[in-house]
């Protein structure tokens, strides 16, 4: 079986590689998109990080990478999202595609929490105090016990995020379209029921992907339906959110603080008033990315080629 991996990651991973998929030929694909070792139709591509960000940034590269793949059997990517271009250009080529969805899941994860515990323990606050030399003591909620954690989307994300819910003692509810039983959930919400679950929670996490059916799904009547003492914090997509819905909610009340890693458009258009909220904390899409990423990638690429070679069901097979 003819396996294609970038030059970076077969080097990065050589031991790994050449253990695992010994007896196969192993295509390494360069810098310019094409092949540097081995010839001919890959069967199986490994869609690495540096791929993935190559095809994003470098309009060559991509060309000669989707001339490579055309016609191959199963692509392994590295990321969660499938609604970009370069995703739906390799999905169309091949006859199995997996994403990367979980891998990314702790990271994001803890990004969540370091959000939630920065409100929760008033850090804003004390750093400003430090910034004045002034020994203060402050009184705060301090703790997250019995706290409600809601979360929009139960995928790989919003599961890790749940399991750290529990860990600080929370209560923690979802919405899914399809049933799923977990210890780390005490209740599970259609997502046609999102409004009900939203005025219960204390903090809401939106883990949800890009489709038809959650465009715009945080709009004013959601921030209206939370509580005024709430944090809205979005790890899932900025078209999920109208975000100037949003902007009107920090002003007015609607909602205490929000923080956003994502937005729509990204980058966030600097003339977004979301920019000037001191409650509204805003990153660049950059909680996903931990040292331990690729290692994750690699053993999900590993894990479902042997499920192919079985005939298996692929995990997160789009």
């Amino acid at each position: 079986m003819k396996i294609c991996i970038s030059e970076s990651t077969f080097n990065s991973f050589k031991d790994i590689f050449e253990r695992s998929l010994g007896g196969h030929e192993i295509l390494l694909i360069n810098r310019e998109g094409k092949l540097s070792k081995g010839s001919g139709t890959p069967e199986v591509i490994f869609v690495s990080y540096e791929i993935m960000f190559k095809m994003l940034k470098d309009n060559l590269y991509k060309d000669n990478f989707i001339k490579l793949v055309d016609g191959c059997k199963f692509i392994q990517g590295s990321w969660a999202g499938i609604e970009s271009e370069a995703a739906q250009e390799l999905m169309k080529r091949c006859d199995l595609f997996s994403h990367g969805g979980g891998i990314h899941a702790i990271t994001i994860a803890t990004y969540v929490f370091a959000q939630i515990l920065r409100k929760v323990k008033d850090i804003d606050a004390h750093i400003v105090l430090q910034k004045n030399k002034e020994w203060r003591q402050m009184i705060s909620v301090g703790e997250l016990t019995d706290m409600v954690l809601g979360i929009a989307g139960y995928g790989g994300i919003g599961q890790e995020v749940a399991r750290l819910g529990k860990a600080f003692r929370m209560e923690v509810l979802a919405t899914k379209r399809t049933p799923v039983s977990s210890d780390n959930l005490d209740r599970l919400y259609k997502p046609s029921d999102l409004d009900e679950m939203l005025g219960l929670c204390d903090f809401v996490i939106d883990c949800l992907p890009v489709t038809n059916e959650t465009l715009g799904t945080f709009s004013l009547d959601q921030f209206k339906a939370m509580k005024p003492s709430s944090m809205f914090i979005n790890v899932g997509r900025g078209e999920t959110v109208v975000e100037e819905d949003l902007h009107i909610a920090l002003v007015s009340g609607e909602i205490e603080c929000a923080a956003l890693d994502v937005t729509d458009p990204e980058p966030l258009n600097e003339k977004s008033p979301l920019w000037d909220l001191e409650n509204c904390f805003i990153t660049p899409h950059d909680s996903a990315w931990g040292p331990r990423a690729p290692d994750r990638a690699v053993e999900l690429f590993l894990s479902n080629l042997e499920r192919y070679m079985k005939g298996e069901k692929l995990h997160n097979l789009a």
